[in-house]
């Protein structure tokens, strides 16, 4: 007998091994969904009988808040005895309530009030970070104008500086009128830098605008001269009626 018809051999008994265990596993996978699937029926039956009760109670709720009380009611026999009349006011000159007051029938398990106290506090937290954010976006876009207007300065000084010195050489004045008139000059000797750090002082105490206004009309006065037009005009006359004016946002 060869060894693929020995049924006691080692092949025969591997073949029966493998095929004991793929169907045991089979089985289990099986049982395990059908395990499963009843749950799952029983979970959705439990929730349809939950759904469908709280649905009974809603109606029946609804119904009773709707209707009023009948005369066979007790409450109501005890208003009639101290002179309450259908449709009329309570008290003695009839001038209250007609209606009883509004029920709110409380279906969660927080405190009373609570969601007042957290509607009302959602409400105003919303209304501050509104506020807040408004006046940060507000905040943010002044200073991207105020620090765009502030380059615009620098840039139109240091023109105006340069034009000055330019034409303060052409003709032949050695000196500034202000020591800000001209661009500023890096020197070495250390009493020139003493000077340059006492005239710094007396720039720094002017702001940005102040000096090109001054500045401006320096240019214009002496030279007829206007650095958004980048021209120099032939007089006063020329400059007055062809310049659209001395700031830049004339021009």
């Amino acid at each position: 007998m060869s060894d693929e018809e020995d049924y006691m051999s080692d092949k025969f008994l591997q073949g029966t091994a493998k095929s004991t265990s793929s169907s045991l596993i089979y089985r289990h996978a099986d049982k395990r969904e059908l395990e499963l699937i009843k749950k799952k029926i029983q979970i959705e039956a439990k929730l349809k009988e939950k759904n469908a009760t709280k649905h009974i109670e809603e109606e029946k709720r609804e119904a009773g808040l709707s209707s009023a009380i009948t005369s066979s009611n007790k409450g109501f026999e005890l208003l009639m005895k101290m002179g309450y009349k259908p449709g009329h006011g309570i008290g003695k000159t009839e001038s209250g309530r007609t209606e009883p007051i509004g029920l709110e029938v409380k279906l969660d398990r927080q405190g009373l009030g609570k969601g007042i106290v957290k509607k009302n506090k959602k409400i105003e937290g919303k209304s501050s970070n509104d506020e807040l954010s408004n006046e940060n976006f507000k905040n943010f876009r002044d200073r991207l104008v105020q620090k765009r207007t502030d380059q615009l300065l620098k840039m139109d000084l240091c023109k105006s500086q340069k034009i000055c010195e330019q034409l303060d050489m052409q003709q032949k004045i050695e000196k500034p009128r202000e020591t800000w008139f001209w661009m500023p000059v890096n020197e070495t000797d250390s009493d020139t830098e003493e000077d340059n750090e006492e005239d710094n002082e007396e720039d720094n105490s002017l702001p940005i605008d102040e000096k090109l206004e001054i500045l401006t009309k320096y240019l214009r006065a002496k030279y007829f001269y206007c650095i958004w037009c980048g021209v120099a005009f032939q007089d006063e006359d020329d400059l007055r009626d062809n310049c659209p004016g001395s700031t830049r946002n004339d021009h």
